[in-house]
């Protein structure tokens, strides 16, 4: 029986960057496992269920799957140092990010990896490297081939194509060139020690772009970008504290504007998705794992993206902040999109009626679970 967490994740698994750097903040002893194939078709699915990561095996046995119940899990137990910023709003915009990173930022992710031939080439091998270590590469390298393949199929699931590049590429322009001019003023995203919203940043960003040779120009002309991720990789160590006055920095404006327009308003049609289909069937317990495609805007450019609903269970833990924070956020969020002063904006992060919960490692609605 191990003594300490096992936590099993690629290098090339942004997940898995963001639960790693998170347990190295936190300062746990912890293993840190890549799995080979054998280990994910073997220990791993059996214990949760599919093949996945990051997972964390606890010393009593159990298992932890998916990287938001990984760190509150290691939250509610060693609460300190602290990844939860003090007051409500910088608690909303650390969430926010979460959301954007894990659900949202992986079209960008996906598509650098996978469609740069030097990216593809290098995901292959360090597969190979992580899944069957004892192999020959060679032989690896085409073992991994339709996990590869499998992974490539997700651009479309995503509604990454030839009309919807140009809005991912605009994104992650975006995404970095606001975060180097913030972090230039700023060591981390919401002040002076890590929060959830950069963990979750850290992950797609460096295990994806930073990290596959193919893609590490984005960062050339962002030197606080990277100066973060030494950071991140180091410990993350604590300069100070959270921006004082439960304030997000205007400096971030561009970022929450583009992921509150864009990633919500396709989340909002998840949401009214999902309520349609427990009007039309009541007795359900559950909500199928993907309600069809639909449309999408990101920067601009019109796709179809696939409508999986677990994402709603990420995005109602962000309104559930919202909530909590009561009208306090309301000002940021008006200056966040350019809204007039006084502007109801208490629908742009989408109220959720039907909720669903993790049951088994699966999202099922919460009201079947407590009956």
């Amino acid at each position: 029986m191990a003594t300490v967490p096992i936590h099993y994740g690629w290098l090339v698994s942004p997940y898995s960057a963001k639960t790693r750097t998170y347990l190295q903040y936190k300062g746990l002893k912890f293993r840190d496992v890549e799995p080979s194939v054998l280990q994910m078709m073997g220990r791993i699915r059996n214990s949760v269920g599919r093949i996945i990561m990051p997972t964390v095996r606890l010393p009593d046995g159990s298992w932890l799957q998916d990287s938001s119940v990984i760190i509150d899990h290691f939250e509610s137990r060693h609460p300190e140092p602290t990844i939860v910023p003090p007051g409500a709003t910088l608690r909303l915009a650390s969430s926010l990010l979460e959301v954007f990173s894990d659900e949202w930022l992986p079209m960008a992710a996906l598509h650098y990896r996978w469609t740069v031939p030097e990216n593809v080439a290098f995901a292959k091998t360090d597969f190979a490297r992580s899944g069957l270590p004892w192999a020959p590469r060679f032989v690896g390298r085409r073992a991994v081939a339709p996990f590869a393949d499998k992974m490539k199929s997700y651009l479309s699931v995503l509604g990454v194509d030839d009309q919807t590049t140009p809005g991912v590429l605009a994104t992650v322009d975006l995404v970095l060139s606001t975060l180097d001019a913030h972090l230039s003023q700023s060591s981390y995203v919401l002040g002076e020690r890590p929060c959830l919203g950069d963990f979750s940043l850290f992950g797609p960003l460096w295990a994806h772009l930073y990290r596959d040779p193919g893609s590490r120009y984005l960062f050339e002309e962002t030197p606080h970008v990277r100066r973060w991720f030494e950071d991140l990789l180091g410990g993350a160590p604590v300069r100070g504290d959270f921006t004082p006055g439960d304030v997000v920095s205007p400096t971030l404006d561009p970022l929450f504007d583009c992921l509150l327009r864009d990633q919500w308003g396709w989340i909002t049609t998840l949401v009214e998705a999902i309520d349609h289909y427990c009007a039309q069937n009541p007795e359900a317990r559950r909500v199928p794992r993907a309600l069809g495609m639909t449309d999408f805007q990101i920067q601009g450019c019109s796709g179809r993206r696939k409508l999986v609903s677990f994402v709603q269970w990420k995005a109602q833990r962000a309104r559930d902040l919202y909530d909590a924070a009561g009208s306090s956020a309301d000002p940021w969020l008006r200056r966040a999109v350019g809204a007039a002063n006084g502007e109801d904006v208490s629908t742009l992060i989408t109220p959720v009626k039907n909720r669903l919960v993790l049951r088994d490692f699966k999202p099922v609605l919460e009201a079947s679970a407590s009956k």
